[in-house]
Formats: C-alpha cells, sequence, structure tokens
C-alpha cells in the first residue's frame, strides 16, 4: 500500500500541534502523597499542574514524578486529570510514536521474524519492492490501533499508578502495576489490529493480495474463521503486552531513581527509557509465536496453539530462532518507551 510522505508529513505535524496543546494549555490539579504516612496522611494536600516553579510549594522543585525530602518525609506528584484529557494524552502521544518511526520499525521487525532476512535486508527488501513508502505499509489501520492503544495505556497507567502511591507503594512498584495494567488494556485492541498489519507485511507485494487494505483483509479473516479469527493469537498478546509495558515501566523507573539517572535532566531521562526499551526485549519469543500466528491465519492455514509454535520454531531453527527480530525490536521498544514512559514521566503524568 502506498503512502504519500506528504500525508505523513501532514499528519506528524497535526499530531505534534495537538500533543503540544494539550499537554502545555491546560492544568491539571496534582495531590502529593506521602508515602510514609499512607493516603491519609495530614501533609497531603492538593496545588494545580501547569503552573510556575515559584508558584508552587518551595518544598517540592520537579513536576517529573521526582521524590523530595520534605520534614522527614517521603512525598510523590500524582496527577489528578479528566478521562478525556488522558485518553487524548495518550492516542496522540502513540500516533506520534507510529508515523515518527514505529509504524517502518514495525514493518521491519514483522519481516524479519517469518523470514531469513537480517534487519538491514529487510529494509531494502521492503523498499524495493514498493518504495519508501512501504515502510509505513498499514498506516490508517495502525493510526486508529495507536490511538486506541494509547489512550487505554494512559488511562490504566496512569490509574494503576496514582493507585499504588495512594496505597503507600513506592515509585517501582507504581510504575511495574501501570506498566501491567496498561499493557493488559491494550491487547483487546491489539490482537486483531495486529493480526491485520502482520497479514499486509506478509502478503505485501504476492498475487491476488495487490489491493489489500485494513477492510479487505478484516473481511477476509471474518469470512474463512469467524469474528473469532481475528482474536487468533489473544493469549501471547496478553502476555506480550503486559510483560512488554511492567518491564518497560519498571526498569525505566528503576534507572530514573534508583540509578539517579534524573538528576541529569532530560538527557538521563531518556537514557532511563533506553535502558526501560532493551530490557523489555527478555520476552522476544512472546512476540515471534504471536507473529507467527497471524502469518499462518492471513494465510488462510490453520494456527496451532502456543506450545506447537515454541517446539516447531525451536526445532527448525533452534533457540535463536525464537529472538528472531530481537534487533528491530529492541529499537521499536526504545522508541515505544521514550514516547510512552519517559514523555509521561517528565510532564507529571
Amino acid at each position: 500500500m502506498a503512502f504519500s510522505i506528504h500525508t505523513l508529513r501532514l499528519s506528524l505535524t497535526a499530531a505534534t500541534l495537538i500533543w503540544f496543546s494539550v499537554f502545555l494549555l491546560e492544568k491539571c490539579e496534582a495531590t502529593t502523597v506521602s508515602l510514609t504516612g499512607g493516603p491519609y496522611s495530614s501533609h497531603s494536600r492538593r496545588y494545580g499542574f501547569g503552573l510556575s516553579r515559584s508558584q508552587k510549594d518551595s518544598s517540592h522543585s520537579s513536576a517529573a514524578l521526582l521524590d523530595g525530602y520534605v520534614e522527614n518525609d517521603y512525598y510523590k506528584e500524582v496527577e489528578d486529570c479528566g478521562l478525556a484529557k488522558n485518553l487524548v494524552r495518550g492516542a496522540f502521544l502513540r500516533i506520534l510514536s507510529d508515523l515518527s518511526g514505529g509504524t517502518p520499525l514495525e514493518s521491519i521487525k514483522c519481516r524479519v521474524t517469518v523470514t531469513q532476512d537480517n534487519m538491514f535486508q529487510a529494509y531494502h527488501n521492503i523498499v524495493n519492492k514498493g518504495g519508501f513508502g512501504a515502510l509505513w505499509s498499514g498506516t490508517p489501520s495502525r493510526t486508529v490501533e495507536g490511538a486506541l492503544l494509547g489512550a487505554f495505556f494512559i488511562l490504566g497507567s496512569t490509574a494503576a499508578k496514582k493507585q499504588v502511591l495512594a496505597m503507600g507503594g513506592g515509585n517501582n512498584l507504581a510504575a511495574l502495576a501501570g506498566g501491567t495494567v496498561g499493557g493488559v488494556m491494550q491487547a483487546v485492541v491489539m490482537t486483531p489490529a495486529g493480526m491485520i498489519f502482520t497479514s499486509l507485511n506478509v502478503n505485501q507485494g504476492k498475487k491476488g493480495y495487490e489491493n489489500d487494505n485494513a477492510i479487505t483483509v478484516a473481511k477476509r479473516i471474518i469470512k474463512e474463521k469467524g469474528v473469532k479469527g481475528l482474536f487468533y493469537g489473544g493469549g501471547p498478546m496478553c502476555l506480550r503486552q503486559a510483560s512488554n509495558w511492567s518491564s518497560r515501566s519498571l526498569f525505566t523507573e528503576i534507572a530514573r531513581t534508583n540509578l539517579k539517572m534524573s538528576q541529569y535532566g532530560i538527557i538521563g531521562e531518556i537514557g532511563s527509557g533506553v535502558i526501560g526499551g532493551l530490557g523489555s526485549c527478555w520476552n522476544t519469543p512472546i512476540e515471534t509465536i504471536r507473529v507467527n500466528m497471524h502469518r499462518d491465519i492471513s494465510m488462510g492455514k490453520e494456527s496451532g496453539s502456543f506450545g506447537h509454535y515454541w517446539s516447531k520454531i525451536k526445532e527448525e531453527q533452534g533457540v535463536v530462532g525464537l529472538f528472531r527480530g530481537v534487533s528491530p525490536r529492541g529499537v521499536q521498544a526504545i522508541w515505544q518507551t521514550v514516547f510512552m514512559v519517559v514523555v509521561p514521566n517528565v510532564m507529571g503524568i
């Protein structure tokens, strides 16, 4: 599917403008929760987010969710925003992530996983067959998917982190809970969307699939397998998403607080996201099996169980086969972690 570079640029510009307006022009309130006194601590208080530093309480100098030491007590800033605002924030963060590099990385990763290409060969083969715009194949469905994934993730993650902190939990536990809940919420949307995206990439350029788009792929799968066909691979997807985002959030938080990388400003925050993204790649075998499941369904074949694919891949390619695509996946994980974990941390979400 050809994709206009001009359209991509316009989409990026629009997403950037809307994202900045949502983050910088509106104010939210934050509850400062005592981590030692619990949710009913007499030290808890409220103030507005989006104010200048001089307008905030002098004992709290960071709006980036850093701990402050005040009167022998530790506090945590927990943003309290409306449902709609968090949904919009998450949607545009994910769309911006996908359009600016996430979708090409996903295309390369899918090809590496189901072929013998390495990352660079996959890139050249995709571009040679469909042009540079082919890297953004499936962008319309990916954009819809991204909006829903981002919205669900930020909504679930923010609610989980706030609840853990209010109960007296620490930074790392809050990050772990936020990533897990956000990841599980994504899986419901991502399973059918991932099926469609994988089909578009696997069948690209093949005879009989020249006019494929998100709608025709969905109709074909439903006709052959029923609606449940769109949800094959749901188990691995749920497991992947939960482990993905719990790992990314936890490792990022460990890097920024325990390793004190946040003291180096935005460079330290991005560096913590790099650690979080790479650390999440331990679950690559789950993604490899998910892609193979979706490939078979998109080609009209019967889908096997998780164990079936595990044994088959291990027997044919060895353990290394379970980690096919780990290189582009690592880059993609860093990219997504910076957008969906680091940016919310910096903005105090």
